[in-house]
């Protein structure tokens, strides 16, 4: 299986820029992190005697955790990575899933997993779709309309239905993660549009009324990228088709989230819903390049709301935090080891990715509590500073090479 961003005979289709087809979807094997128990005692360990050794005093703070504007990067990561074998985390997912169906016509897990690249995972899918269709959970209505709204390979970087997805996705694992945590106090620094699933985590807005703020964001913002796809193919001379408008689209959305190229639209503030004070604060930053704010009264949500920007899906590494309310310092990652932002979590004692349920775990349980106080200066740039890495395969004892684009 391979699936092309162009027909290989026809010379008016639109191939991906510089005419190289590493930006076509193809099938890749994902990478599924298997973290260590003894590694993160280890980890914990050293941070602990770097506390022991730093004779200033050590003030306590909540463990920050970034949510960077996307979660994933690639389709069926969630399932891949485990979260639906998660009791708790399964039970919201599938819930916010029937809600969303119900409300828009269209299903999320058909649209998340539909052009799932991995093969190995084809089987978990189907077992997981008939299993949901069996006990109600999903219906042939909502799934053939996503299929006929979204069937292309080109539909995953749709901004509307991304929205949607990652917004279900995002609140989900930070409630999980919180009630994980226990008595280990968190706190989140969100970045972009993130902003929506940390609204509904924190209580100042209704999961519906989020889904309905993602759809209108996203058709403005498709509607936006469409225009800009239409002036590339004019001003190229190429036939502007459904297809060829698809993958441009597709490409200058894909470039943006590998941060391979830069684009700003702006959230519209008619598309702003009804909300609340927050009763649980969070940082957030409306682009990883800016100051981030605290986010505890309704005003701060108004600003927030508003500065909203499709260049947060760029993976840049996040300013620290303020001295006087946090670390300063980055702790756990709630991406996937996919998203180009990973990488500021390869071979760092103090970032950490919280990909999947027992990762999570071990960040929580050995690391959270250890980790000192003192601020670390962390690269600004993710990808600009990526190193090359190797990855424990999930399936085999093999270790193998980063994914490449």
């Amino acid at each position: 299986m391979q699936l092309e961003g162009y027909k290989n005979g026809d010379s008016n289709s639109v191939q991906p820029h510089g005419a190289n087809r590493q930006y076509a979807w193809k099938e890749r094997t994902y990478v599924i992190p298997n973290p260590s128990r003894k590694g993160f005692q280890w980890k914990a360990s050293a941070l602990h005697r770097l506390q022991r050794l730093d004779r200033r005093q050590q003030s306590v703070h909540p463990v920050t955790v970034v949510v960077p504007a996307l979660y994933n990067f690639m389709p069926a990561e969630v399932l891949a990575l485990g979260w639906l074998n998660e009791i708790d985390c399964l039970a919201s997912i599938r819930h916010r899933i029937m809600l969303v169906s119900k409300l828009i016509g269209w299903d999320v897990f058909t649209f998340h997993t539909r052009h799932n690249l991995d093969p190995y995972f084809d089987t978990a899918i189907k077992a997981v779709r008939e299993t949901w269709l069996n006990e109600g959970a999903l219906n042939l209505e909502a799934i053939s309309e996503t299929r006929k709204r979204f069937g292309s390979a080109y539909d995953y970087h749709r901004i509307e239905p991304r929205l949607v997805e990652n917004l279900l996705i995002q609140a989900s694992l930070m409630e999980w993660l919180t009630v994980r945590a226990g008595n280990r106090p968190l706190q989140f620094h969100v970045i972009g549009t993130g902003l929506l699933s940390s609204l509904v985590w924190s209580g100042a807005l209704q999961f519906q009324s989020a889904i309905r703020t993602a759809i209108k964001m996203g058709i403005r913002w498709d509607a936006r990228l469409e225009k800009l796809a239409r002036e590339d193919i004019q001003r190229s001379g190429s036939t502007p088709t459904a297809e060829n408008i698809g993958w441009r689209r597709f490409h200058r959305v894909r470039q943006l989230v590998e941060g391979r190229a830069s684009l700003s639209l702006a959230a519209d503030p008619a598309d702003s819903p009804k909300y609340e004070a927050p009763s649980r604060p969070f940082w957030f930053s409306a682009t990883a390049k800016d100051e981030p704010i605290w986010i505890e009264t309704r005003q701060d949500v108004a600003v927030a709301l508003e500065s909203m920007n499709l260049a947060s899906w760029a993976p840049d590494v996040p300013k620290p935090l303020a001295h006087d309310r946090s670390s300063g310092r980055v702790r756990g990652w709630l991406a996937s080891p996919m998203h180009p932002v990973s990488t500021a979590c390869h071979w760092s004692f103090y970032n950490y990715l919280l990909a999947t349920p027992d990762a999570s775990l071990l960040f929580l349980d050995h690391i959270a509590t250890h980790a000192p106080a003192s601020q670390l200066t962390i690269p600004q740039n993710a990808v600009g500073s990526r190193p090359s890495v190797t990855y424990p395969s999930a399936r085999t004892a093999e270790t193998r090479s980063e994914p490449g684009y």
